[in-house]
């Protein structure tokens, strides 16, 4: 019996052996079968890691192109108001210098009446001294009237600062002195 106990062991160690093989067979698939689990995990994990960083950036870049629209509706709208402030100050100069022009003429016409009247009181002046006979007087007036205006300007009734009767009474009286 005991060699039929060997005998038989024989074959019952195979099978035990063959079952540890099966044993180890199953568990090392179901160790890979745990792996693979794990690593299909790992690797969706690092998909929805890549999509989720993938949104990120387009929503990113959507804000940033938002942004830069935002950015040149401001330059758009600061140029086009740039541009009604430089037409504006154009506008304005031109007003100046017209207003300046005419600023300039009336001094010119200010002057002019000035003149005229200095010439008309150095006329008055002259026409009394002659009047009383004060002859020095008279000439020291034509003199300095000469020297301001030239005696052509004077005796010419066309011509600032004396014109008309007033040119012809200063010619007469130079006429009378025998200047």
């Amino acid at each position: 019996m005991s060699e039929q106990n060997n005998k038989q062991n024989p074959e019952s160690k195979k099978t035990e052996d063959d079952v540890k093989i099966y044993e180890e067979a199953v568990s090392i698939d179901r160790s890979r079968q745990k792996s693979r689990k794990i690593f299909v995990f790992y690797i969706v994990g690092l998909f929805c890691v890549a999509l989720a960083l993938i949104l990120l950036s387009y929503v990113m870049q959507a804000h940033a192109n938002q942004q830069l629209e935002d950015l040149g509706a401001q330059l758009t709208e600061q140029t086009d108001a740039a541009a009604g402030a430089k037409a504006r100050a154009d506008q304005m100069q031109a007003i100046i210098d017209a207003m300046q022009e005419q600023v300039d003429e009336y001094q010119q016409q200010t002057d002019e009446q000035n003149r005229t009247i200095d010439a008309l009181n150095q006329l008055w002046q002259l026409e009394r001294a002659w009047q009383e006979g004060d002859n020095t007087t008279a000439l020291d007036l034509i003199e300095q009237m000469d020297q301001a205006y030239t005696r052509e300007v004077l005796t010419d009734e066309a011509q600032e600062p004396l014109t008309g009767e007033a040119a012809r009474e200063y010619a007469d009286i130079c006429e009378d002195l025998g200047v």
